[in-house]
């Protein structure tokens, strides 16, 4: 069980409350009452290995005033997006205590840089699971050209909801 609200705790170093609400509001919208059963593909993570894992995904704690305020703040692909993030900080901690430290330079292809040595995360958030393969192909792809560094991807669709976070070396 992971519980949203643990996330400050997990990652330090960011900010989370929007992430946290967004995440209660994509799952709502999909149907999905928390706690959540979230299924995630792990592949190749340092110190986890590869296995699919299954994780319940804990809303106690979230404010539904926070909910409500990011239905009216954000549009639905930026709530979905969010919402991936969590899942990433989650499945990240949950496979390691791995931590998300900051976010990555502009033009480095990736979203976030993970624990000391900076490896580059790229997140990718669905609302359908037809578009989760493409998302997946489009993300690896790109890191893989232009990187001879590890890297992650993390992919989350929310329609299932399901997931896929591998490292490459």
């Amino acid at each position: 069980m992971l519980r949203l609200v643990d996330l400050p705790d997990m990652h330090p170093g960011l900010l989370w409350s929007d992430f946290m609400a967004a995440t209660v509001a994509v799952l709502e919208d999909q149907g999905f009452a928390t706690p959540c059963r979230f299924a995630m593909q792990f592949e190749g993570v340092p110190g986890y290995g590869s296995e699919e894992s299954e994780f319940e995904i804990v809303s106690e704690g979230v404010p539904g005033n926070n909910t409500r305020k990011v239905r009216r703040t954000y549009e639905a692909h930026r709530l979905v997006e969010f919402a991936a993030i969590a899942v990433a900080g989650l499945a990240l901690f949950h496979a390691g205590g791995h931590q998300i430290r900051d976010i990555a330079l502009r033009g480095a292809s990736a979203d976030y840089l993970v624990d000391d040595e900076g490896s580059l995360l790229e997140i990718a958030g669905r609302s359908r699971r037809s578009d989760f393969q493409w998302a997946w192909d489009v993300r690896w792809q790109r890191l893989s050209d232009r990187l001879d560094a590890g890297f992650y991807v993390c992919v989350c669709e929310f329609e299932t909801p399901a997931g896929r976070l591998a490292f490459a070396t």
